[in-house]
């Protein structure tokens, strides 16, 4: 939709802000700090599990994805497609950056966390909220992808 000559023009500009070259444990480093900054604008007060915004939410999947994007699309073009965090995640898998297995599970969690936030947000549920028991795989697989991802580039020299 629109003009065509500027929505080229902004895919041309788009992809070459993504293949722009990083220094990763930088980029590790501010995408933790904008993760702790949103978690503080985002509180839960409750023992329920925010399926966005808790630590193993949707959030950090889409912080995680948008990582690998950015320190890895000047190596790796085909990372800038503007196809979903489930089809990055199993692209980046295919390059060799994630474990297959990891990318598969993370990208599982990743569409039942949002079709648990659909269906309540339909529910009229303003915040999606659940116990913790029931996504407690999805967390776990979600903290490991992080830590082996974010956490790992952020300490290398």
């Amino acid at each position: 939709m629109g003009d065509r000559e500027l929505g080229e023009a902004f895919e041309k500009c788009r992809v070459e802000v993504l293949r722009n070259p990083r220094e990763i444990p930088a980029l590790a480093q501010e995408v933790m700090s904008m993760r702790t900054r949103m978690h503080e604008g985002h509180p839960n007060p409750t023992d329920l599990f925010d399926i966005k915004h808790n630590e193993g939410g949707m959030v950090d999947i889409e912080f995680i994805v948008q990582f690998l994007v950015l320190a890895h699309s000047p190596q790796h073009a085909e990372l800038t497609a503007n196809i979903g965090n489930i089809a990055l995640l199993k692209r980046c898998a295919a390059l060799g950056l994630i474990e297959e297995t990891l990318a598969t599970d993370v990208g599982d969690a990743y569409r039942s966390l949002r079709a648990k936030q659909h269906a309540m947000r339909l529910d009229g549920k303003e915040t999606p909220r659940t116990p913790f028991t029931e996504f407690d795989k999805e967390i776990a697989t979600v903290k490991r992808l992080w830590k082996e991802t974010i956490v790992a580039a952020s300490v290398q020299n």
